[in-house]
């Protein structure tokens, strides 16, 4: 089997509850495990696309594989 490169992009949308005073970055904190959550029960839901990388081809000599 021949390796390629992809780039897959995911949109994430959640809702939290925080005081009304809260910095982005308290929002952003109240917010990362409700993404991390997405990201393992539900990417797939939230997949916009995958599409070859053209820009940057496979290259076995530099990238590594899972």
């Amino acid at each position: 089997m021949a390796k390629v490169a992809k780039l897959v992009a995911v949109s994430l949308l959640t809702r939290v509850i925080v005081e009304d005073t809260a910095s982005e970055g308290e929002i952003l904190t109240a917010a990362s495990p409700r993404f991390i959550g997405k990201i393992h029960t539900d990417l797939e839901d939230n997949v916009e696309y995958i599409v070859d990388d053209t820009e940057c081809p496979f290259d076995p000599e530099k990238d590594e594989t899972p």
